[in-house]
């Protein structure tokens, strides 16, 4: 089991040239955050500020130094990317309240756990509010969040599912 934190400043780095493209900055997850979907690497301009990207099927390796991308032009900005506007960046989580359906606060997302693959396995919790196997965790498992919330809505979780089930290692 990894964080997405693991990942942060790592090289990306283009296998057919050796170039430095650029150094992970944060991950892009999918609509319903089940997995890595891109890899975010800055942004260049300074009136028309525009997100590099590139999209996890591009990585090659996801090594322990460096991430290998097939070549140089993997790398595009947000907007080329399909659904991009469903797409949220972890850094985007953190903080965000996790409560039950009636409303009970649990506590707050810190961290996105994954697995080798980049699977979303659960979330670390930076502050716990509830007490019992959740405090004891710190994390909350993927299949016990209901509905992943919002900007300004909370994740809603279920309570004795998260409890019951142990945070997956892979």
């Amino acid at each position: 089991m990894i964080t997405s934190k693991g990942f942060t400043n790592k090289l990306i780095i283009s296998i057919a040239d050796g170039k430095k493209l650029g150094e992970i900055k944060d991950l892009y997850l999918d609509l319903d955050m089940h997995q890595v979907v891109g890899v975010y690497i800055g942004s260049e301009g300074i009136i028309r500020r525009k997100e590099k990207a590139i999209l996890r099927s591009s990585v090659q390796v996801c090594g322990i130094d460096a991430w290998l991308v097939s070549n140089s032009d993997v790398v595009t900005t947000l907007e080329a990317i399909p659904d991009s506007a469903t797409l949220t960046l972890v850094d985007n989580l953190r903080g965000r309240e996790v409560q039950t359906e009636g409303g009970t606060r649990l506590g707050t997302v810190e961290d996105v756990l994954l697995d080798g693959e980049l699977r979303v396995l659960g979330f670390e919790l930076g502050k716990v509010y509830a007490q019992g196997p959740l405090a004891e965790k710190k994390a909350i498992v993927r299949e016990g969040i209901k509905d992943i919330g919002g900007k300004d809505r909370p994740m809603i979780a279920d309570l004795e599912l998260a409890e019951s089930l142990p945070i997956p290692t892979e």
